[in-house]
């Protein structure tokens, strides 16, 4: 089926109708977007000397969603999961499709622990935790990072 539009009528229903059509453009973009989902902050931290790129998962949709059906990742991009308070927060590599280093961190923005993670490919899939209570959960690609336990990273702290 083949539609064809005169331009000018075009022009001049757009002229008219400007404030319905913006309103009908701005309701698409608005729906168009997961419900309860708002796009990831971008925060650049420092650790280990390396500078990192990490989206920020802030709420609790976000950091449940985590890195699931990425393909990948570069060197120094990742993701860091952001909590209220310190605790033993875990988690898990459901729908992961690459292997993650993974750092718990506390509220004094020390690492605590690490681990290289590899995808769930089987039910129960594992679930994963650190030594200690930790508020933050910083997930980077499969690379060797300078970062062990005991490591400050900086740009957390106005979280």
């Amino acid at each position: 089926m083949t539609i064809l539009v005169n331009m000018s009528h075009f022009r001049k229903f757009i002229a008219k109708n400007s404030s319905w059509v913006a309103f009908q453009a701005l309701a698409i973009c608005l729906l168009s977007q997961p419900l309860g989902l708002s796009a990831a902050e971008l925060l650049e931290i420092k650790a280990g000397g390396a500078i990192y790129r990490v989206e920020v998962a802030s709420t609790s949709q976000q950091r449940r969603q985590g890195l699931m059906r990425r393909a990948s990742l570069d060197r120094n991009q990742g993701m860091l999961l952001v909590y209220q308070k310190s605790a033993d927060h875990r988690i898990w590599m459901r729908n992961v499709l690459i292997p993650l280093r993974v750092y718990w961190i506390d509220s004094d923005a020390r690492v605590i622990d690490m681990q290289r993670l590899e995808p769930c490919r089987q039910d129960p899939c594992p679930v994963y935790a650190a030594s200690g209570p930790s508020r933050y959960v910083l997930e980077l690609s499969d690379h060797e990072h300078p970062l062990e336990p005991g490591d400050i990273i900086d740009g957390l702290r106005d979280l």
